[in-house]
């Protein structure tokens, strides 16, 4: 039978925090007796970032150039009360909230009213309580702050930096593969559908920077330290890879990977494959990294500097580590100690000057998601970069 319940609405919520932990909220007028974060529904043709810089414009006057964004949590939903007119077109709201940081000072409002608020203020975050909002949000609320805001926190700016996405599961010299948990989703409070939506809008934002992009070479590489199958690289690619313009990116499959194993067998001709076209976005699945755990030390290194010369190049080089739990090792034939031994000297010897992403593997629809997410993340801020760099 089929669910003819109304979908619920696209929404994005924002938490704007200045420099020294306090939070913008607003009430609908003088004395309300609720606070609220500025948020709002996402357009049939809008992304979930325009939607939010629209929102935080019209209720709040801020302009996109003062703020930045730290941190997103996706994925939350509630039902609208019975009373609430729109529940004849959607059943609830399904939210994206944003923690956004302001650039220098903390903006003053003055009078300013807008259409949603009547009064605007500024709280500590470790003043705000779910009970300070309307009851049906209270548990989302409840959720965002425990998440941006968690009670055991001790120091804010440290805090921030692993709510990033990139910094949460970026691998270095430092880290160790069993820091790296398999079935973290802490970045993503819905499930499997909502992460599609997502995916829509990551789409959206990876096929724009793209062609931004237009003389920017790009190289991803996915990893699972899985010698006996390319099952797994083989769906990632294909369902990350759909996010992607078609006509801008190409997948890279050499002939023989299992030839380069004979007798330390030189890699450059294997390597010198993988470089991509100018304006191209390039994939590799199944490539020398996929036979990693079986190169000699002195082979990785050699990996380690033809990643440099690319780099060197102005190639921009993504690689992301499909961590999977032990059980999914076994399942595929793998003794997971080992697996992950092999998997750990291979990371240690190539993650300078490019460092790896360990990505939770254990749902592939996170795992898509996280890859997409540094994706986009990585290009847009190519792209503004490129336009900070004056030209000479």
């Amino acid at each position: 039978m089929s669910d003819s319940r109304p979908p619920y609405r696209r929404n994005v919520a924002a938490v704007i925090m200045d420099a020294d932990g306090y939070v913008l909220v607003g009430r609908k007028k003088e004395g309300g007796r609720f606070i609220h974060f500025p948020q709002g529904g996402v357009g049939k043709k809008e992304t979930f970032e325009q939607a939010l810089w629209r929102e935080i414009a019209e209720e709040v006057g801020l302009l996109r150039d003062h703020l930045q964004i730290v941190a997103r949590l996706a994925g939350l939903s509630y039902d609208y009360r019975r009373k609430n007119r729109k529940r004849e077109k959607w059943a609830g709201q399904e939210q994206t909230y944003y923690l956004i940081r302001c650039i220098g000072a903390r903006p003053s409002f003055g009078t300013r009213v807008s259409a949603e608020f009547g009064v605007l203020e500024w709280v500590h975050f470790r003043a705000l309580t779910p009970e300070m909002f309307v009851s049906f949000k209270r548990p989302v609320v409840a959720e965002v702050l425990h998440a941006f805001f968690p009670s055991d926190m001790q120091d804010l700016t440290s805090h921030l930096i692993t709510l990033d996405t990139q910094n949460r599961y970026r691998y270095d010299a430092a880290c160790e593969l069993s820091m790296f948990c398999p079935s973290d989703r802490v970045l993503f409070a819905g499930g499997k559908q909502e992460a599609l939506a997502q995916m829509r809008d990551l789409q959206v934002r990876i096929a724009t920077a793209q062609k931004a992009l237009e003389n920017k070479r790009v190289l991803i590489v996915l990893y699972d330290a899985n010698t006996r199958t390319a099952k797994r690289r083989t769906n990632c690619l294909r369902r990350v890879g759909s996010v992607f313009d078609p006509i801008l990116t190409r997948v890279q499959k050499p002939a023989d990977i299992a030839a380069l194993t004979d007798g330390g067998r030189c890699l450059l001709p294997a390597l010198v494959t993988t470089v991509p076209a100018v304006g191209e976005t390039l994939f590799l699945a199944e490539s020398v990294y996929s036979i990693a755990g079986l190169l000699t030390q002195e082979q990785l290194e050699a990996v380690a500097d033809f990643e440099q010369l690319l780099a060197d190049d102005g190639v921009m080089v993504l690689k992301f580590f499909l961590n999977i739990s032990a059980e999914q090792w076994q399942d595929c034939g793998e003794e997971p100690s080992t697996a992950r031994a092999n998997a750990e000297q291979v990371l240690r010897a190539t993650s300078s000057p490019i460092p790896w992403y360990i990505v939770p593997a254990e749902k592939k629809w996170y795992r898509d998601y996280v890859i997409a997410t540094i994706v986009a993340q990585t290009l847009e801020n190519s792209i503004s970069d490129s336009k900070n760099t004056p030209n000479r």
